[in-house]
């Protein structure tokens, strides 16, 4: 008798059951959630990054232009050993006898106005200014020289005799009269004419915005005089705050001997103000009996102003979700604490000390 096998079930393909489905998909949803979570943190990071990154280059860019024509105040393109007279000067000249300079006869020079200048009010020809922050006024000359057939007309130019035959020290006139151009360079001869440098006046301030009328964006802006005019530039984004210290120099040295936010009438309180370490001997006041100083003659303080103390304050252009800003800042002597401003903007303080050297380089005694 033929035997038959015993046959079995056929096998099929197993799949995930209903348990192993929701196990699996759960395990996905938390991965899925750590590598969101992960994509996220990184995104913000580099955000904050972006934004400290451009909050540094910003306010240390603000503080190297500051610096260096501050440095440069007072030039007029050569460095003899001249008296000058001092005269404050308009703010937003209109014409050149607004500059301040006026030739005269030798051996006294009155020609460059005040390097340096703190104004109380908004002058006429800028505006949106942001409110309590330094204005600051740089008179000086271009540092490129031209020959008197090369000026241009529109422009305002300045020419300084080195030849003691010439009968003024200088020559200030607008391009288009050209041959008023004619002082002579120290071997007096009047074929060799001393070169001439455009008149420079630019007045740095803060707005309240870079492109006002479409943004918020605090901004450090520069008014400059050009062609008979003035024309304000943006310089630098995020820069919300300036002030400034003045060194004075109290006894004719070249070097500061105190600091004051105003040489034109030092404020009282400002020793109280003053850090710890610099207290003794370091704020300007006009009770103080020692040096014997007379402060009663602005333009003759604003004269003897050798270097300056400058105070930028940077912050992000945007904001920063979950922070709040409880700091307090140092601005120097007018705001020794500044904040908090208790928003989601990230600031920070850049401070240098600037040093007038043609101010202070012509009272230096070798």
């Amino acid at each position: 008798m033929r035997m038959h096998k015993r046959s079995r079930p056929p096998r099929y393909s197993g799949g995930f059951t209903l348990v192993e489905l929701m196990v699996a998909m759960t395990l996905g949803l938390f991965l899925m959630i750590g590598l969101i979570s992960l994509i996220v943190t990184t995104v913000t990071s580099r955000s904050e990054l972006d934004k400290a990154s451009r909050k540094i280059e910003n306010g240390r860019y603000a503080i190297e232009l500051l610096t260096n024509d501050i440095e440069l105040a007072g030039f007029i393109g050569q460095t003899a050993g001249s008296s000058y007279n001092f005269a404050l000067p308009v703010t937003c000249p209109l014409t050149m006898a607004n500059l301040g300079y006026t030739a005269v006869a030798r051996p006294g020079i009155s020609t460059i106005p005040l390097q340096l200048y703190n104004v109380s009010t908004t002058p006429t020809c800028i505006s949106n200014v942001m409110a309590n922050t330094a204005m600051l006024i740089v008179t000086r000359v271009s540092t490129t020289a031209v020959t008197p057939a090369n000026v241009a007309a529109a422009e305002t130019y300045l020419q300084v005799s080195t030849c003691a035959t010439d009968t003024q020290p200088f020559v200030i006139a607008s391009g288009a009269s050209a041959s008023s151009f004619n002082l002579m360079t120290k071997d007096c001869v009047s074929s060799k004419l001393a070169p001439v440098r455009k008149v420079v006046q630019h007045l740095y301030f803060v707005s309240t915005c870079n492109v006002c009328g479409t943004d918020t964006t605090p901004t450090l802006k520069m008014a400059e005089y050009v062609n008979g005019a003035i024309t304000v530039t943006p310089l630098v984004e995020g820069i919300e705050n300036l002030q400034l210290d003045y060194g004075v120099d109290l006894d004719g040295n070249g070097s500061p001997d105190c600091y004051t936010s105003n040489p034109a009438n030092p404020p009282i309180d400002e020793a109280t103000k003053q850090p710890v370490a610099e207290v003794a001997a370091a704020v300007c006041s006009t009770t103080a009996a020692t040096p014997v100083y007379d402060w009663s003659v602005p333009s003759t303080n604003w004269g003897n102003v050798m270097s300056v103390r400058v105070h930028v304050l940077a912050r992000n252009t945007e904001s920063s979700p979950g922070w709040k800003d409880t700091r307090t800042y140092n601005m120097g002597l007018a705001f020794p604490t500044l904040g908090p401003f208790k928003d989601q903007i990230k600031r920070h303080v850049y401070s240098t000390v600037v040093r007038l050297n043609n101010a202070a380089g012509q009272r230096e005694i070798p």
